[in-house]
């Protein structure tokens, strides 16, 4: 019986590495296909229908791919008036995994036109994996703290 348990503990420990891995990759080619300015395909891919964008105190629930894409369309306008070019992913920390679910602190940089950096930005992001993709179910961004890291 002991053994039992500690294959099951094993198993389970494996999965959820896993889990964790798929869930990294999905976020860095979310944020690659945002560099890239394919909105339409972040707006579909990578966001459930319902998601909930919590800027400070404002809570935004777009309700369609296409209400997402306004929202991205919009963020994207205001980032290339500062000459923005890329994000890059600085360091991933998942703070909860379950079955199929995730809550992760992305540090993330904003790089210029001119390889310059733009900003340094923290996002929480709570996901799930329905039908065997993962799909954003909340975007909370926000600063980083005095030392440039998100805690």
């Amino acid at each position: 019986m002991k053994y039992l348990t500690i294959i099951v503990l094993l198993i389970s420990s494996f999965a959820q590495a896993n889990e964790q891995k798929d869930f990294e990759e999905f976020i860095e080619n979310f944020y690659d296909k945002f560099s890239q300015k394919k909105l339409r395909e972040v707006s579909e891919e990578y966001f459930h229908k319902n998601v909930q964008f919590i800027f400070g105190e404002h809570i935004m629930a777009p309700g369609s791919a296409t209400e997402i894409e306004s929202v991205f369309h919009s963020i994207m306008a205001s980032l290339e008036k500062d000459g923005y070019k890329k994000s890059v992913i600085k360091e991933i920390n998942t703070n909860f995994t379950g079955d199929n679910y995730v809550v992760a602190t992305i540090l993330f940089e904003r790089f210029k036109n001119n390889n310059e950096k733009l900003d340094t930005i923290c996002s929480t992001y709570a996901a799930a994996k329905l039908e065997g993709k993962w799909k954003i179910l909340t975007w909370l961004p926000t600063k980083p703290n005095k030392k440039n890291s998100c805690f």
